[in-house]
């Protein structure tokens, strides 16, 4: 990794449809040394796959829940069974009370109380039998993409929309690439499951899921622990009552060691995913963080280890 690398990876995971020739332009490389660079970077397994970010909402799941379980090292079925449900996007060791945490998206009430019911009766079968859910009242920030209210409604996604999701969501499952599908590629992919349409209606359909907020971010998926980035926190936040929406919007959401933000209706009403290099970072940080006086305490759980980190799921499990 070079500082040519560095820019890259940073304008493509801004955008990675950028071309070829604007990257090079900017580093002052041919757009052929950037191709170079950026099949190193997927061989060297940095470039995880190019993906993009949706908002959750939009798609249909508008209810994202947080669960975290006691469990022990005898039990290793019950992460087994958090890592199939399709419905659980994330899945983190931590230290502390709780040995698992764990993120839940959900279509709706019927979609949760169903999943809550298969957690109920293997819980019934663990050790301590213990677990609690935060629930998400509203997303700031995922994956890096601050989240904006949108003033209108948009139109009901159909099934070909959903399909074009998520091929976009696991690039890596039908094309071992760096670089994002094309509309003929996707094109293609649609007519292996049925979906005859052309070049010109998919470039449509996306430019539509852009406008309307769907779509996010084309970005890539990244290893950031070979980036030197390899210590994460779950960061809770109290403010003053009066200041949440403040300190989460023009504060805690542009800062770019904050990669997801949520209100909760706990004490601690802010949940951040935090990602810094190490713990001394981490504390340069926090005497960032205090310069905010409307923050009134935090707290936070390490992170030992990533047991999944998938895109969403598009259906109700």
């Amino acid at each position: 990794m070079d500082e040519n690398d560095t820019i890259i990876l940073e304008t493509l995971r801004s955008d990675s449809r950028t071309s070829l020739t604007e990257i090079g332009k900017k580093i002052g490389l041919s757009r052929f040394a950037v191709r170079d660079r950026i099949q190193r970077l997927f061989e060297d397994r940095i470039i995880i796959e190019p993906t993009v970010v949706v908002n959750p909402v939009l798609v249909g799941l508008r209810r994202t829940v947080f669960f975290e379980f006691k469990t022990n090292p005898h039990e290793p079925w019950l992460a087994r069974l958090l890592e199939t449900t399709s419905s659980c996007d994330l899945l983190e060791g931590i230290a502390g009370e709780y040995s698992l945490w764990a993120r839940f998206r959900f279509g709706d009430d019927e979609h949760f109380a169903r999943v809550l019911r298969k957690i109920d009766e293997s819980m019934g079968r663990s050790y301590f039998k213990k677990y609690r859910v935060v629930n998400v009242i509203r997303i700031f920030k995922e994956a890096g993409v601050v989240l904006r209210p949108k003033s209108k409604e948009i139109s009901k996604l159909d099934q070909t929309d959903l399909k074009i999701l998520e091929i976009l969501m696991n690039q890596a499952e039908y094309m071992k690439a760096p670089l994002p599908l094309t509309t003929v590629q996707l094109c293609r992919l649609l007519r292996n499951f049925g979906i005859n349409i052309s070049q010109p209606a998919v470039f449509n359909r996306l430019s539509r899921l852009e406008k309307q907020g769907v779509i996010l971010r084309h970005t890539l998926r990244i290893d950031y622990s070979k980036l030197g980035i390899k210590t994460r926190f779950i960061m809770r936040v109290k403010a003053n009552p009066n200041a949440y929406d403040v300190v989460a919007q023009e504060f805690l959401a542009e800062l770019t060691e904050i990669s997801d933000l949520y209100r909760t209706g706990e004490e601690y009403g802010l949940l951040a995913i935090l990602n810094v290099r190490d713990v001394f970072e981490y504390n340069s940080f926090l005497l960032r963080l205090y310069d905010s006086r409307d923050i009134i305490d935090t707290y936070s759980t390490l992170v030992l280890e990533e047991r999944k980190n998938s895109s969403l799921s598009l259906s109700n499990e």
